[in-house]
């Protein structure tokens, strides 16, 4: 259901159906069905105005993602195996963090792909297909196991980027908004960098 959670927050401005996510997540249709319901369950999307789709719910979106992720889907690590990369060595996100995390290297198993590290169970079994070819799908997914691993020391400064992530899919968004809704997102924004 994450993973679905995070597709739809990549397609925010594109058109989707249930059929054309399962077949991006390679997931089965139901499966895509099940899943959003059960995000409508929890609060985590609702339906669009025009009421043949979904939306997500950006505040209840931050503050799962932020505070229960880790809790309800801890990181999982085994052996070292040939994978894709996650977390903090994937390309997007290495930069900001230490040269010591970067040394060890999680991957989501793999068996085509070429680099070697340890392994850390990805969120959901189709998610390294899922995300072949979708780059922006991939570099959410890491982040969130940045945060869903608990031995991660730097679990704050993925806070911090998951938060600019968040913050600027709000400016994608405000285009043609108000100034004043432009001001209040602003107003949010810096309350997330003094709740840090």
């Amino acid at each position: 259901d994450v993973v679905l959670l995070v597709k739809l927050v990549c397609k925010v401005k594109d058109d989707w159906s249930q059929a054309g996510l399962a077949t991006e997540l390679v997931l089965s249709a139901s499966e895509v069905n099940a899943g959003l319901k059960r995000l409508d369950r929890c609060g985590l999307i609702e339906p669009h105005k025009d009421g043949r789709r979904w939306q997500v719910i950006k505040p209840a979106l931050r503050e799962f993602l932020l505070h229960g992720l880790a809790y309800v889907f801890p990181a999982e690590k085994g052996r070292p195996c040939m994978g894709i990369v996650t977390a903090y060595a994937h390309p997007g996100l290495h930069p900001h963090f230490s040269a010591e995390m970067q040394a060890v290297i999680p991957v989501w198993p793999e068996r085509q792909a070429k680099t070697k590290g340890f392994t850390l169970k990805p969120l959901y079994p189709t998610v390294s297909k899922a995300c072949q070819n979708d780059p922006e799908l991939h570099e959410w997914l890491a982040l969130l196991d940045c945060l869903r691993d608990h031995d991660n020391s730097e679990r704050e400064v993925a806070k911090v980027l998951l938060r600019e992530k968040l913050a600027a899919r709000k400016k994608v968004k405000a285009t043609g908004v108000s100034q004043q809704q432009q001001a209040a997102t602003l107003a949010d924004q810096q309350l997330d960098l003094l709740v840090l």
